[in-house]
């Protein structure tokens, strides 16, 4: 028992949060379908769907992880080391008074967000294929979201640990030993919006070579717009940057963090197929994912102006274009670049590099 605590400790965010995202993905998606079918959206039911999409988002959400959370402090199982946040302890412990803070917090942000994309993109509304696409993207990342700060809320030790200390003192037991988080707080997100700048700049420079971009004689620069197909060959060197920047981000934290914390991280350490075939070493594994991530961009951003009907970019709309897709790509790169690097081959691989 308490080496599969430890192992719960060990991974945040604590709790499996999918069951959470996809329920509320599924309400949210038959809204869709009730509301929105097969006439599509205008600009003002997306704004209304957004406030409703929050509101329903954060009640499901906040309902399961307060119950899971419950639980878990009742059994003593809470993580007793974790990032302290003055701000969230002084928000209600209630679900209800908190639900009700979330509700209209995220409602505010879903429908200014929403309504600045649809402007900035000149969509004044969208055919319903476009708009369930463009709801199955914005309802998973605001799920996603809405979860960790759910959870973010009921870790802080005004509510997490005051059961678990009480029945502590009451057996004469000492508390539970701190858990430090072995998966790195990583520079992925100062990698990944390095790797847009750089893209930008190797953009301009590209296409001062091919064309896309010219110099006036009056000195002006004048970038070409983007379009469908000139944006793979944007997502093959976005994808060769951010491969390289982001893996070598990861794998020097990870390598910080497993060398100061060993021993916990050997112990917990659960061999898992889907990732240990990966390769151990730097120079292999930073081609890997740089291959990989050059191919998924490729695809991904020509797929994105399609499905949004979106067949030419300016320069300033496609700076947000690959701003919003590093954001969107950063999270799920981060986490299985961790996985990987937490997993016992490469433990050991790295624990035998530092005694060397």
């Amino acid at each position: 028992m308490r080496s599969a605590t430890k192992k719960q400790n060990l991974n945040l965010p604590y709790i499996d949060n999918a069951k959470a995202v996809f329920i509320t993905l599924a309400i949210n998606l038959g809204v869709v379908f009730v509301f929105n079918w097969p006439q599509g959206v205008s600009y003002a039911e997306v704004l209304w769907d957004s406030f409703f999409c929050a509101i329903i988002t954060t009640v499901v959400n906040i309902w399961i992880v307060y119950s899971k959370l419950k639980k878990m402090r009742a059994l003593g199982a809470m993580p007793v080391q974790v990032p302290e946040s003055r701000f969230m302890q002084r928000l209600p412990q209630h679900p209800f008074a908190l639900g009700i803070i979330y509700a209209i917090g995220f409602a505010a942000l879903t429908v200014g967000a929403n309504a600045l994309f649809l402007w900035f993109f000149n969509m004044p509304g969208m055919a319903f294929t476009q708009w369930l696409a463009y709801k199955l993207l914005y309802a998973s990342l605001l799920s996603i979201k809405i979860v960790e700060c759910c959870i973010f809320r009921y870790v802080q030790p005004d509510w997490a640990l005051c059961a678990q200390r009480a029945k502590a003192l009451a057996k004469q037991e000492p508390a539970a030993q701190p858990v430090k988080n072995p998966l790195p707080k990583i520079g992925v997100f100062k990698a990944m919006y390095s790797s847009v700048i750089t893209n930008i700049a190797l953009t301009i420079i590209i296409g001062s070579l091919l064309g896309g971009v010219r110099l006036e004689s009056s000195g002006a620069l004048v970038i070409f717009p983007a379009t469908t197909a000139s944006i793979a060959i944007t997502g093959l060197i976005f994808g060769l940057i951010t491969g390289v920047m982001v893996t070598r981000s990861v794998l020097k934290a990870t390598r910080a963090i497993i060398t100061e914390y060993s021993s916990a991280i050997v112990e917990s350490a659960v061999a898992d197929k889907r990732l240990s075939w990966m390769p151990k070493e730097k120079m292999a594994l930073t081609c890997l994912i740089s291959t990989c991530v050059m191919i998924f961009s490729a695809l991904a951003l020509p797929a994105i102006m399609a499905i949004l009907g979106l067949t030419v970019l300016n320069f300033y709309q496609f700076i947000a274009v690959i701003t919003i897709y590093a954001a969107m790509l950063s999270k799920p790169l981060a986490f299985i670049l961790s996985k990987r690097c937490l997993q016992p081959d490469y433990v050991l691989y790295t624990l035998g590099k530092e005694a060397s």
